[in-house]
C-alpha cells in the first residue's frame, strides 16, 4: 500500500539554551516576513527513525534580512505531482536563518523528497531521505561514511559522487567544516565571489599547548601579544557561521554549489570533531575551563580560556599551570569546558546548521560533567541485522595531555593511560556498552560504531614508528607519514578507557563491532587488540578482540593526501610495507585484515593478486580523498566493503570534478559473519541412572559433542529441573536436590517419590561459539522407581 503522507505531524525545532547561555542576544528578534525574496542556501535531512526525521534549511533576503514564514513540503513522490503534506516552518535569526523541523509519523522503510517553499513562491532545492526499516525486517542496509571538509579543497570535487551512491544514509563523521583560512584566489578567478577568500575565524582561546595567562608569551596572553584580541562570543557565532555558509557556495562559474546536492542526496547522521570546536582549548569538553576570555580586556566571557595540559616538570620550564598535573583529569563538580559560553556558543552554531534531532539534555546526577548537556549520542536500529551507534566523543573527554615543552602530544604513561582519564565520559560509556550488549542479545549481527578520532593502534605504546625504505612521495613533497597514535586518538592519550570499552566487547563476546573514524586523512583498516589482564603499557599482553576491526577513511576533501603527488600503486604499496616492518619490530598488530575471519573478495586497484596473495596496501590508501561505503545483506551475513576515492588535488585549486581525477573503487571486501550456531551432536551423561535412591548427592559429569566453523569457546550447563518436587511425598524431604559445581559438572541427589514412577532431571547445555552464537541441548538422568 503506497503511504499515505497525510498522517505526517512536526514539532518546530526549538534549541534548548543550556545553562542560561542564549545566542538571542546576538542578533535582534524579528517577526516572520510575509513578502521576502527568499534564498535558500541548500536543504539537508538527517536522523531518521523508522517513523521520524529532521529538515533542515537556510532561507534569507539578504536585501532584508528578518524571519520568515516557510512552507516544507514533503512526499513519496519524486515529482511532487501528488501525495504532497505542507507543514510549516519559521527561519530564526538567532540561529543565522536557519530552521529545522523534527517530522514524525513517517512509514518505515521509505524515500520520502522534500522541499521548503518561500512566501513569495521561491523553492529550494529538493532533498531525498529514507527512513529506517522497522527492527524486525531483514532488509538490505547501503550506507557511506567520511569526513574532514576544509575550505582548502573547495568545492569538494569527491562530494559530487555521493549523491550517485544513492544511499540509504550519510554519515558526516566530524570537522564538516575548518575554522582556518584558504584562499582560491591564489591559483585563479575562479567566480570572482568575495568567499572565495575566506580569512580565519577569529582565534577563540589559548593554544592546545598552553595555558592563555595575560601577560606572558605570545602563545598564552589573553588577548595575545601581537594585539589581536580572543574572539568574543559574537565573533564566535558570526565567524563560524560564515564557514558553514561558505561550504554550500560555488566557486566556479557553472560549477557545483560546493557540498550543497551532498547533503540534499540522502539523509545523514552527523557528529563533531575539532574544528567546529576551533581546534584550540574548546575541543576537550570534559576539561576544566579555565579563566575568562575574549574581546581586547579578555573578560567577554566568564570562562573558557582553557587550562594547562602541560607535564609538570617541578620547574618553570612547563608545566607551571599544571602543577602535579591535575588537569589531567577533571574532577571538579561544575568547572567544565562545555558549560562555557564559547563552546555552547560553537555547539549552537554546529547544530544550526546540520539537521540533528533535539534529543534533550542528559540527566545523570551521578554525573557532573554530562548531567545537563545536550544529547547528541544516539543509536538507530536499520532494520534486523544492523545497528548504527554515534557516540559524541568532544563534549565529555579530558583534556589532550601535552609534554613539558609543549612541543608535542604527550602519549606517554602515567599520564596517558592513567585509568581516570576519559574519553566519552562514564554515563556515555556505559550507554554505549549496554547498547552493544543488547544488539547481541537481540540478534542484530552488525553493530556500527563512529568515533570521531581512530580507536586502532598504528605505533608503540606511547611512541612512534621508526619507518624505513620509505618511497618517494613525489618531486619536492613535504608529506609527513602517519607513523604514531596521537594524543587525541583513544590509543594515544585514552588508553585504559579504550582497553576497558574493547575488553568488555571481547569479555562479553559482542561480535561484528566495526568501529568506523575519520580524523587522520588517510583511508586504513585495521583489527583491533587490547590488554585483557589491563596491562595497556605491556604490547606483550595485546590480543586480537574478536570480531572486531577499525576502518578509518576520509577525507573528503582536506589537506594531508594533497602532499603526496606520487599517486602510483608502488608508492602505496612501499609505504604500506614499510608501515608494518616497523609494527612487527614493535609487536604491533600490522596493518589490514589479513587471516580475518570469513574474509573473501578482496580486490585492490592495480593488484591484481589481492584475493589470492593479500598484502598489506589493498587495505591502504594514504594520497586519495575517498569514501568507504558499507553493505549489509538482507539476511545478515554479508558485509561488503568498497573504499571510493580520487587522488588528492592542490589547496586553493578550486577544482571542479569533471575537470580533475575521477573516482573509482581503492579497493573492497566481503566478510562473512559468523551466524551460524554450533551443531551439538550428543550430550551424554556419565550416570544415566541413579541408583540405589539413598538419598544422597552424586556427582555427574557430561560429554558433550559439538562442533563449529569458526570454533567453539565455551560449553556449560545452563540449567536443571525435575519432574519432581524437591520435597515430594515419600522422597526424604531433604532439601538442595541439585548442584552445578563445572562448567558440564553438577551432582544430583538419589531420591524420589515414593509413591511416583521415578525422578527424572533434565539437564540443559549451552554451547557458544567465538561470535557469540549459541546452541541449546538436554540430556535426562533418571532415579527409577
Amino acid at each position: 500500500m503506497q503511504p499515505t503522507p497525510i498522517q505526517l505531524r512536526y514539532i518546530q525545532f526549538t534549541q534548548r539554551t543550556v545553562l542560561a547561555v542564549s545566542i538571542a542576544s546576538l542578533v535582534s528578534l524579528a517577526a516572520p516576513s510575509t513578502d521576502a525574496a527568499v534564498s535558500f542556501l541548500g536543504v539537508a535531512a538527517g536522523d531518521a527513525s523508522s517513523t521520524n526525521a529532521t529538515l533542515w534549511t537556510r532561507a534569507v533576503d539578504s536585501t532584508a534580512p528578518a524571519n520568515i514564514a516557510l512552507t516544507l513540503e514533503i512526499t513519496t513522490d519524486p515529482t511532487f505531482a501528488s501525495g504532497i503534506t505542507a507543514l510549516n516552518g519559521t527561519t530564526d535569526s538567532t540561529k543565522d536563518y536557519t530552521c529545522k523541523l523534527d517530522i514524525t509519523g513517517l512509514f518505515p522503510n521509505t524515500v520520502y523528497y522534500y522541499r521548503f517553499v518561500g512566501p513569495a513562491g521561491s523553492v529550494s532545492n529538493i532533498g531525498r531521505i529514507k527512513t529506517a526499516p522497522g527492527a524486525s525486517a531483514s532488509v538490505p542496509v547501503h550506507f557511506a561514511f567520511s569526513g574532514d571538509m576544509d575550505g582548502l579543497i573547495r568545492p569538494y570535487a569527491l562530494a559530487t559522487v555521493v549523491p550517485s551512491q544513492n544511499l540509504d544514509f550519510y554519515i558526516n563523521l566530524g570537522d564538516v567544516i575548518y575554522e582556518t583560512a584558504s584562499n582560491l584566489t591564489l591559483s585563479d578567478v575562479h567566480n570572482g565571489e568575495a568567499w572565495l577568500n575566506s580569512p580565519s575565524v577569529t582565534l577563540s582561546n589559548s593554544s592546545l599547548s598552553f595555558n592563555g595567562i595575560p601577560g606572558s608569551t605570545p602563545q598564552t596572553s589573553s588577548p595575545p601579544a601581537s594585539g589581536a584580541a580572543f574572539a568574543t562570543q559574537v565573533q564566535l557565532f558570526g565567524d563560524y557561521s560564515r564557514k558553514y555558509r561558505e561550504n554550500f557556495l560555488p566557486v566556479n562559474t557553472g560549477g557545483q554549489n560546493g557540498l550543497q546536492d551532498f547533503y540534499a542526496a540522502q539523509g545523514n547522521y552527523t557528529t563533531w570533531d575539532n574544528h567546529e570546536l576551533g581546534n584550540r582549548k574548546y575541543i576537550d569538553g570534559g576539561a576544566p575551563a579555565g579563566g575568562s576570555v575574549g574581546g581586547p580586556s579578555g573578560t567577554d566571557m566568564l570562562t573558557g580560556r582553557g587550562v594547562d595540559a602541560r607535564a609538570d616538570t617541578g620547574s618553570n620550564t612547563g608545566g607551571s599551570g599544571n602543577v602535579n598535573n591535575v588537569n589531567d583529569v577533571n574532577t571538579s563538580s561544575t568547572n567544565f569546558m562545555n558549560r562555557s559560553t564559547g563552546f555552547l556558543t560553537l555547539e549552537n552554531v554546529f547544530l544550526n546548521y546540520q539537521p540533528i534531532a533535539n534529543r534533550g539534555t542528559v540527566v545523570a546526577p551521578s554525573d557532573p560533567r554530562t548531567n545537563g548537556t545536550r544529547r547528541l549520542y544516539n543509536a538507530n536500529q536499520w532494520g534486523k541485522n544492523a545497528i548504527y551507534i554515534n557516540t559524541d566523543a568532544r563534549s565529555y573527554r579530558d583534556i589532550r595531555l601535552k609534554t613539558a615543552n609543549a612541543s608535542a602530544d604527550d602519549t606517554t604513561a602515567p599520564r596517558a593511560n592513567n585509568p581516570a582519564r576519559t574519553y566519552l565520559g562514564a554515563t556515555q560509556l556505559a550507554w554505549l556498552e549496554q547498547t552493544l550488549l543488547a544488539a547481541q542479545a537481540t540478534g542484530t549481527t552488525w553493530k556500527f560504531v563512529t568515533i570521531s578520532d581512530p580507536i586502532d593502534q598504528i605505533g608503540p605504546i606511547g611512541g612512534a614508528l621508526t619507518l624505513n625504505n620509505l618511497p618517494s612521495f613525489g618531486v619536492g613533497s613535504t608529506y609527513a607519514p602517519v607513523n604514531a597514535d596521537g594524543g587525541k586518538a583513544y590509543m594515544g592519550g585514552y588508553r585504559a578507557e579504550r582497553n576497558a570499552l574493547l575488553k568488555f566487547i571481547a569479555d562479553h563476546q559482542i561480535a561484528n563491532v566495526v568501529f568506523l573514524a575519520t580524523d587522520d586523512h588517510q583511508n586504513r583498516i585495521n583489527e583491533l587488540t587490547y590488554s585483557p589482564v589491563g596491562q595497556t603499557e605491556n604490547q606483550a599482553s595485546y590480543v586480537k578482540v574478536p570480531y572486531c576491526f577499525s576502518i578509518v577513511c576520509g577525507p573528503l576533501g582536506a589537506t594531508g593526501p594533497d602532499l603526496i603527488t606520487n599517486h602510483t600503486f608502488a608508492m602505496a604499496q612501499q609505504y604500506a610495507d614499510s608501515i608494518v616492518a616497523a609494527q612487527q619490530v614493535a609487536g604491533v598488530e600490522p596493518l589490514g585484515l589479513i587471516g580475518y575471519p570469513g574474509l573473501h573478495d578482496l580486490q585492490r586497484l592495480d593488484d591484481p593478486a589481492a584475493s589470492a596473495s593479500p598484502q598489506p596496501v589493498d587495505f591502504y590508501s594514504p594520497d586519495t580523498f575517498n569514501f568507504t561505503v558499507l553493505d549489509v545483506s538482507a539476511e545478515g551475513k554479508t558485509l561488503t566493503v568498497n573504499s571510493v576515492g580520487m587522488s588528492a588535488t592542490a589547496q586553493n585549486a578550486g577544482v571542479e570534478y569533471a575537470d580533475g581525477p575521477q573516482a573509482g573503487t581503492l579497493f573492497s571486501f566481503q566478510i562473512d559473519a559468523d551466524i551460524e550456531s554450533p551443531v551439538i551432536q550428543s550430550v551424554t551423561p556419565s550416570k544415566a541412572a541413579l541408583s540405589p535412591p539413598n538419598h544422597k548427592m552424586v556427582p555427574v559429569t557430561l560429554a558433550v559433542n559439538a562442533t563449529d566453523d569458526r570454533g567453539i569457546i565455551s560449553t556449560r550447563i545452563v540449567s536443571v529441573t525435575s519432574n519432581e518436587s524437591p520435597n515430594g511425598t515419600g522422597d526424604g524431604n531433604t532439601a538442595t536436590d541439585w548442584q552445578i559445581t563445572g562448567d558440564l559438572t553438577l551432582q544430583l541427589r538419589a531420591e524420589r517419590s515414593g509413591d511416583g514412577p521415578g525422578r527424572v532431571y533434565t539437564i540443559t547445555v549451552e554451547v557458544s561459539d567465538l561470535a557469540g552464537n549459541k546452541s541449546l541441548q538436554s540430556t535426562t538422568v533418571v532415579v527409577p522407581h
